[in-house]
């Protein structure tokens, strides 16, 4: 795991994630209607273009410049209909080079040619501005909204540690060190080293203790040095969360994946049509992407859909 993760080494100093996002947002309705690039936001905004970029594709889906181009295509619409404005000048107005580089980016957003949206009664799916209170701000890092995955049966080959519920913020980030630095490499034949699975087995959590393995994936459970073990992990759908900041993968703590679940579960959960189909979860994390002093941990928590009630 890389040293540095997420801060801005030109200064060396930390920044607030959800504030940086929150100024770029701003930065972007400001200047709707003027022509500004990639490397202006990073400017505006005080973090390299880089960071910029992996942030918000991370957490959004959604390429930030994608995202300054609908959000342009979408203001757009406002003269299009209510406004006897030429195309061309429309174009011209929300910054575009020409007047079919307009027509090709509307069409490939909305499905139709701006003209068509002037003269026809359509419905268009828009971009609206990003709410910047759908990310959840934790100490220096965010999580937004989750995504959806379904993964096939896999192997795990870990060291097992027992947690007990008062064992203070930083045992299993302890654990999960001793084993990414001193065990990892005696796993024959990972399918991919640089990838950490932190699993955790909440199945005794009422005794007052859980079960924690760091482990990496394996192909099968045929040969696991001594003083490890295995798991296969079987089919399911899962939430994932994605939590990104400026903080390095050596000082994630307990209390932060903490807020993170405690917001997966009574915020998103509690109000979706899903419920927790096994008593585990599990931290992912790609250290390779720290190579480039940026990291992300995802936390995968198996669901399955709600048991409908039908009124008689």
């Amino acid at each position: 795991m890389n040293r540095y993760c997420f801060f801005d080494l030109r200064y060396k100093i930390v920044i607030n994630t959800k504030e940086t996002i929150s100024t770029c947002i701003d930065f972007v309705e400001k200047n709707i209607s003027n022509r500004f690039t990639l490397d202006d936001l990073a400017l505006y905004t005080g973090v390299s273009k880089y960071y910029l970029h992996r942030i918000f594709k991370s957490l959004t889906g959604q390429a930030i410049m994608d995202y300054v181009q609908s959000r342009k295509l979408t203001s757009s619409i406002n003269e299009l209909v209510n406004t006897n404005m030429r195309i061309i000048d429309i174009a011209m107005e929300y910054g575009f080079d020409h007047e079919q580089s307009y027509i090709r980016a509307f069409r490939k957003k909305f499905g139709y040619t701006p003209l068509k949206v002037k003269s026809e009664q359509l419905s268009l799916q828009i971009q609206e501005k990003f709410n910047i209170n759908d990310i959840m701000s934790v100490q220096n890092s965010v999580t937004f909204k989750p995504f959806y995955i379904f993964k096939q049966k896999f192997n795990l080959v870990g060291k097992k540690y027992k947690i007990q519920s008062r064992s203070g913020d930083n045992a299993a980030n302890t654990h999960g060190k001793e084993f990414f630095y001193n065990h990892k490499n005696s796993i024959a034949n990972p399918v991919n080293p640089d990838i950490y699975f932190g699993y955790t087995d909440w199945s005794n959590y009422e005794d007052g203790y859980v079960s924690y393995i760091p482990s990496v994936q394996v192909p099968d459970l045929g040969n696991i040095p001594e003083g490890m073990t295995g798991i296969s992990i079987p089919a399911h759908k899962y939430v994932v969360f994605r939590f990104v900041g400026f903080f390095r993968p050596d000082d994630i703590k307990g209390r932060q994946v903490g807020r993170v679940l405690v917001h997966l579960y009574r915020r998103w959960i509690t109000n979706s049509g899903f419920k927790s189909a096994a008593p585990f979860e599990f931290e992912y994390i790609d250290t390779s992407l720290s190579n480039d002093n940026y990291c992300e941990l995802d936390i995968y928590q198996p669901i399955k859909d709600r048991e409908k009630v039908f009124d008689s």
